[in-house]
């Protein structure tokens, strides 16, 4: 039988992303991350500061963003910028343009499910400590 991995935020790998001003993402289900090392998605917290912003890109990857704290404004490929709120759930195709602004006086935070994800970073491989130097 399989077993589920159980993981918590701070299990997750810390991100820079070069379309980021002001914010970083952290990868909790992700083939780089040996405490839920995913084959064929994954899920991530990206964190942008107010004024900060992930500047519109796109990409074969096709993602889920779910807005779940902070206001802001988002380009969706739709002409123009829209206003931004929790519980909001943007799908993005393949190959949809992208980008989010935080407008706000608050963290922005977004749930993201990538598939497939997004390649390793060499930079950012972990290494999982041994049971007796996690003890220390």
């Amino acid at each position: 039988m399989v077993k589920a991995n159980i993981v918590r935020e701070e299990d997750g790998i810390p991100m820079l992303y070069k379309e980021f001003k002001r914010g970083f993402g952290v990868r909790i289900v992700h083939p780089q991350n040996p405490k839920a090392p995913s084959k064929n998605l994954s899920v991530q917290l990206l964190y942008i500061a107010p004024g900060g912003k992930v500047d519109p890109h796109s990409h074969e990857n096709e993602e889920v963003y779910i807005l779940l704290e902070g206001t802001g404004r988002g380009q969706f490929g739709l002409g123009k910028p829209i206003d931004i709120e929790p519980g909001m759930f943007f799908h993005l195709p393949a190959n949809a343009e992208h980008g989010l602004e935080n407008t706000g006086k608050t963290m922005m935070k977004v749930m993201v499910t990538t598939s497939p994800p997004f390649p390793v970073w060499p930079e950012w491989e972990i290494v999982a400590p041994k049971t007796e130097e996690r003890k220390k």
